[in-house]
């Protein structure tokens, strides 16, 4: 079969050669058998302005010299002192004329025509410019409740497609929210009514089809508005200015209450507490108010160790743009209880998975129940993992701390990691609900440990191997 293959490959080479050589036989004989001929050894083009070009016309058995007519119509003439960026270069033998173009020009643009007599042969010539932004990269700061009018100025021949996008979004100038308007060379796009979610990367991407062209022009806008508050664990963004939220706290415990508000410029809080009926009494201590270093969220630290701390807290975010607050009420809450069965599941060469149970814990997940303080809904599991020393007790102050949400009652495998591999791990799990955690309990394991890099690649390469071997046996 192979073989009879290989022949009929063989046999149609030798046709194409056979057809390719007759066809070059017939070419030759028309050239010389003396009738006169004239052809423009190039193709209509496309050429970037400032280019150098040759474009050559041959000629066979011509009566006449040949000549080379620019788009006015007027006769191209040879390289002199006056002319020295079009012109012509006639050879020794006058059957081959070069049309030399320096530094070609959008106006060189048009048919260029070469002439012998009564024979002649045109091409066109579409010379384009390439568009040139002079600053591509800018920052643009807006302000709230105003409009931010961005310049993308693309000058260049033949006119280019312009297309502003936010982020990795096209912009629709159908949305009464941006309008793009040309004026001249400048495509600008306006952005109406400013607001947070307007900062990010616009990008204006520029294309030249015919000069195969591209090019863009990102502008970074940051838009100045009043703090808006949001969740810093969901990051859900709040649209109130002042909000409530429930807290639970358990006595003679650690509890952080977190405030967090996005805002350019970025805000300043301050934490006072309630006092009959108003928050008249400031918290100005710095052991007792954190702020993160991105300036976004603050840090209530409450030491509960007096009942007199529950109450109500209430945190504001302030800059020049305006201000949002929001009121924490403090109430006690249940401790949960720890779990009740934890025992290594699986582990590969970065993770750990444990089956962590508890039995008498509330599991009871029901969206539109109100919480009971006395026995709050267990929502994860916290972990620590230190690695084993000999003869040394875990260290668990310099330990690896990871946090497992549930997600549905029935969740009960949970992963750790990134881990070190080849590392055999002390590990301590407990339970945590909206006030707090529960007592750690040691996990009691030979195996709480990962796996090697060598293993790793002995399964990839076991597999791999298996793969190549399927593919030479079929």
């Amino acid at each position: 079969m192979c073989k009879l293959s290989c022949n009929l490959g063989v046999m149609q080479w030798a046709t194409v050669v056979i057809l390719f050589s007759l066809v070059c036989s017939v070419t030759l004989a028309e050239e010389n058998d003396g009738t006169p001929s004239l052809r423009v050894l190039a193709r209509s083009s496309v050429y970037n302005a400032g280019e150098k070009k040759a474009i050559y016309c041959k000629g066979q058995n011509l009566q006449q010299s040949l000549e080379w007519y620019s788009p006015s119509g007027e006769p191209v003439e040879g390289r002199s002192t006056k002319n020295t960026r079009v012109y012509v270069e006639r050879q020794k033998n006058d059957t081959l004329l070069p049309l030399i173009i320096h530094s070609i020009k959008v106006e060189d643009s048009g048919n260029w025509t070469c002439k012998s007599g009564d024979l002649n042969e045109t091409i066109e010539i579409l010379v384009g410019e390439k568009v040139n932004i002079s600053n591509r990269y800018e920052s643009f700061e807006g302000e709230e409740g105003k409009s931010a009018r961005l310049n993308c100025e693309a000058k260049g021949k033949p006119q280019p497609v312009v297309q502003w996008y936010k982020d990795i979004e096209v912009i629709s100038d159908k949305s009464k929210k941006y309008v793009v308007r040309k004026k001249g060379d400048n495509y600008q796009l306006e952005i109406k009514d400013l607001n947070h979610q307007d900062t990010g990367e616009y990008v204006c991407k520029v294309t030249q089809n015919a000069l195969r062209y591209y090019t863009d022009k990102r502008v970074q806008l940051t838009v100045q508005h009043k703090p808006i508050l949001f969740n810093s664990d969901t990051e859900e963004i709040y649209s109130s200015t002042y909000r409530t939220e429930e807290v639970y706290a358990i006595l003679n415990e650690t509890k952080n209450i977190s405030c967090s508000a996005i805002a350019h410029p970025t805000p300043t809080f301050s934490w006072s507490r309630r006092h009959e009926n108003e928050f008249d009494e400031p918290i100005e201590d710095e052991e007792k108010v954190l702020t993160s270093p991105s300036g976004n969220v603050s840090v209530l630290v409450l030491r509960m160790h007096d009942e007199n701390l529950y109450g109500e807290y209430k945190c504001t975010a302030k800059n020049p743009k305006g201000q949002a607050s929001v009121v924490f009420h403090v109430t006690e809450g249940n401790k949960p209880n720890p779990p009740d069965h934890v025992s290594v599941y699986a582990s590969n060469v970065s993770t750990i998975t444990f089956n962590v149970t508890c039995s008498t814990c509330n599991m009871d997940f029901e969206e539109d129940k109100a919480p009971d303080p006395a026995n709050l809904v267990v929502n994860g599991y916290s972990f620590e993992l230190v690695p084993v020393r000999a003869d040394y007790p875990p260290q668990w102050d310099e330990a690896l701390f990871f946090d497992a949400d549930i997600l549905s009652p029935n969740d009960t495998l949970f992963t750790v990691g990134e881990l070190p591999n080849s590392t055999t791990f002390h590990a301590r799990v407990r339970t945590r609900n909206a006030a707090g955690h529960s007592e750690w309990v040691d996990i009691i394991s030979s195996n709480i440990k990962t796996t090697s890099n060598a293993i790793k690649l002995f399964a990839s390469f076991t597999v791999l191997f298996a793969s190549l071997l399927a593919i030479g046996c079929n």
